[in-house]
């Protein structure tokens, strides 16, 4: 899944403490948010990046989706446990995400922090959050040796209670930069 990322920043003060349940407590206060991405990926088979865009939509608690426009149109839509992919052709094919563990694995590394629980992302990953509230980046690698022969880390980068950036480096070497913008509508 190419994740979500949302807006919807809560005001900060620069004396307000910091660490990973503080910037948690911030995302647990969105309710939804809506934001554009670019997504980047680098397939170790191919000469040249591979390059899409669209949109993402995050709602409490436990709600994604990500339309991918450009430069096809697909969907990934995740409700609780069932992930639905729909392709260009209009098929569809649903999942279950517990059913599969190193895809639970980057599910929860998105909607968790979303979400704002801690608990489930300490879970699924340990967790390394670093530079400040306005400009911070949490490095999350899975605890699972299973996940691990999938995805060797992901990165979460933002400003506030908003993601601006996921970087999925996968165990193959392949990898994905997804830059979010928040939606101005």
């Amino acid at each position: 899944m190419g994740a979500l990322a949302l807006t919807g920043a809560v005001p900060s003060q620069a004396a307000e403490p910091w660490g990973l349940e503080d910037l948690f407590a911030r995302f647990a206060r969105i309710p939804n948010s809506n934001a554009r991405f670019t997504e980047t990926r680098e397939v170790g088979m191919l000469t040249a990046p591979l390059e899409s865009s669209g949109t993402l939509t995050y709602r409490r608690p436990d709600f994604l989706e990500k339309r991918t426009l450009q430069p096809q149109p697909e969907g990934l839509r995740l409700e609780g446990d069932r992930l639905t992919l729909t392709q260009a052709d209009g098929m569809s094919r649903i999942l279950s995400v517990s059913a599969m563990p190193e895809i639970q694995t980057y599910v929860e590394s998105i909607r968790a922090t979303l979400r704002g629980d801690v608990p489930t992302i300490m879970r699924f990953y340990e967790v390394d959050l670093e530079g400040s509230l306005q400009d911070w980046r949490m490095r999350l690698t899975p605890r699972a040796e299973e996940a691990r022969k999938t995805v060797q880390r992901i990165v979460i980068a933002g400003r506030d209670a908003t993601i601006r950036r996921i970087e999925v480096l996968q165990a193959d070497g392949d990898r994905s930069i997804m830059t979010i913008q928040p939606d101005p509508a």
